[in-house]
């Protein structure tokens, strides 16, 4: 049965709380983040902002640059439009890395399977961008 947590209620810890008891690995990292490595497709980083009241995924996927094209715009434009939830980027000097980022407020509450399932649609579509681009990049 689902749960409304009461946006007071919202914390690292209720957060890390949730994913354990649905039967996820996840921990509390050294930067206050959760660190969710089992259950998912792929592992995700969730962190909340107080301030404004919104939950954050995000991840990366590290690939060999010399056996790989550096990433274009042309292909992160092409992820971003065709793939949905996660927005992916690319930092300068670090063409071996894509960045995928979600938020989703908890202003009011929230329920919490609905932090699951956006968890998985995240991760999911953030290693299907991944093994997009490089069908992107040969275009």
């Amino acid at each position: 049965m689902a749960t409304v947590l009461d946006e007071s209620e919202v914390s690292v810890e209720s957060i890390q709380a949730l994913f354990v008891r649905a039967f996820f690995k996840a921990q509390i990292d050294s930067d206050g983040d959760v660190h969710i490595t089992e259950g998912l497709d792929f592992p995700i980083w969730l962190s909340i902002d107080e301030e404004q009241r919104l939950l954050r995924m995000f991840t990366f996927v590290i690939w060999d640059a010399d056996t790989h094209p550096p990433v274009t715009e042309h292909s992160m434009n092409h992820l971003n439009a065709t793939i949905i939830l996660p927005a992916f980027y690319v930092r300068k000097g670090e063409l071996d890395k894509l960045y995928a980022h979600y938020f989703m407020s908890y202003s009011d509450g929230i329920i919490d399977s609905h932090i699951i399932n956006a968890a998985r649609r995240f991760s999911g579509a953030t290693i299907y961008g991944a093994r997009q681009l490089l069908e992107v990049q040969l275009h």
